[in-house]
């Protein structure tokens, strides 16, 4: 039986409904839905009401988690759904593709599949996954690896905002009514396999004229919070050699993990900054900062680690009175996909666009690194222009949104005859 083909203007009109929620006020294109903001809520109650449409069982766990269950023809009741899944949440200048994709096409093949009459073995799931961006909440990934029991849920609950000091994970889940009663944990809450379709966010696709990218696995990423301690004074009148200047320490810190990440071939960057204070005349007291750090080896991340912490003890004694603290905030060990659901999606690449497809590893930090250890795992690129990623200019062709989402039902179809042959047998 030929497998049904998704709807490209209705999977293009979705997406473009769902930028309308969180919009940026003046940048045209531009994404500024922050996890549990308003604009989160909004979306969340677009998903929610679409699925329920769409004849799904809704579920929200304790990390505002959404699971939308759709148990098809044949489907048995009692049987892990296969999920598939991503992210609603943006940066705070963000685009309109990256996790959306994921999310809407899971919808969109629940929608095809149930208009065709195709018999599956096992329900499938569209996931939205809390918080992946750690944009506002500083810990990637949130949703997913508490359910994955990476992480504790107290720990994530209590997360402050970054930048609203009294507001945690719990609360705003709270206030956008999200924080729902279904234990987060892949044990009672468990998915058969999970697959993630997302925008490369890079140029290989793009410069390779691949359509189709069957991603393999993850790098390894840690997230180093570093505070500093120096002590305020005048800028006209405190002598420079009696300074204790938090935000020189900060620099340098800057400039080290730049020069480390060009030398071990690995990626490193320091997007967040926060100083005591901003006056021009003030010599800065207190700064914190986030370094984001991934290298493909979890030994050269040991090492990076330890050179940052080589590196401000040094900086204690190059100017008494400065005192430093780095703790990791979010980490994630570099992730090998399963390799049935890469054969999977090996196989749904090939049938949508022949050879025009290539294996590769992600580069950047996704949901499915936290699923993927306990659940069989894979992931699906389709190419993004320029690979510009969490930027307005950020753009996927409504052609290559409709292959992904086509490789992602054609994926988890293969994926449930692979467990219903086994289970036959």
């Amino acid at each position: 039986m030929a497998l049904p083909q998704i709807d490209e203007q209705r999977l293009w009109v979705n997406i473009m409904e769902t930028s309308k929620y969180g919009a940026h006020k003046s940048i045209h294109g531009g994404m500024s839905r922050l996890s549990l903001s308003d604009g989160d809520r909004l979306v969340r109650n677009w998903f929610v009401e679409k699925a329920k449409s769409l004849g799904c069982e809704v579920k929200v766990d304790e990390m505002g988690n959404i699971f939308a269950t759709w148990y098809g023809l044949g489907s048995k009741f009692d049987a892990s759904p296969i999920g598939m899944g991503s992210h609603l949440d943006t940066q705070p200048i963000g685009g309109r593709f990256d996790g959306v994709l994921g999310v809407i096409g899971a919808l969109e093949v629940i929608e095809t599949l149930q208009a065709s009459g195709v018999q599956l073995g096992r329900p499938l799931t569209a996931i939205n996954w809390t918080n992946e961006e750690g944009a506002r909440f500083p810990a990637m990934c949130s949703g997913s690896s508490v359910w994955a029991d990476n992480k504790v849920l107290d720990k994530f609950h209590n997360l402050q905002s970054f930048t609203e000091p009294g507001k945690t994970m719990r609360s705003e889940l709270a206030t956008i009514q999200y924080l729902g009663d279904t234990k987060c944990c892949h044990v009672t809450n468990k998915l058969a396999a999970h697959f993630e379709l997302h925008i490369e966010q890079a140029t290989v696709l793009e410069k390779t004229g691949k359509q189709i990218g069957v991603v393999t696995g993850i790098q390894g990423m840690r997230w180093f919070r570093i505070k500093i301690v120096g002590a305020e004074g005048h800028a006209g009148s405190s002598p420079m050699s009696t300074r204790v200047d938090a935000m020189v320490a900060a620099a340098k810190i800057i400039l080290h993990v730049d020069e480390t990440a060009r030398r071990v071939n690995g990626f490193g960057t320091v997007g967040c900054l926060k100083p005591a204070s901003i006056a021009t005349n003030t010599i800065v007291g207190s700064v914190e900062l986030i370094s984001d750090f991934r290298h493909a080896s979890d030994k050269t991340l040991d090492e990076v680690e330890a050179g940052l912490q080589t590196l401000l003890r040094e900086l204690e004694i190059e100017t008494p009175g400065l005192t430093t603290e780095m703790k990791v905030s979010w980490l994630n060990t570099a992730i090998d996909f399963h390799e049935d659901a890469i054969e999977c999606v090996e196989q749904a690449a090939k049938s949508v666009c022949g050879e025009s497809h290539l294996k590769m590893i992600s580069r950047a930090a996704h949901d499915s690194a936290e699923t993927a250890k306990v659940s069989p795992t894979a992931m699906i690129f389709v190419p993004s222009r320029n690979g510009i990623s969490h930027n307005p200019e950020e753009y996927t062709t409504p052609k290559q949104c409709l292959k992904g989402v086509q490789v992602l039902l054609e994926s988890v179809v293969a994926y449930d005859r692979l467990l219903t042959s086994r289970e036959g047998n």
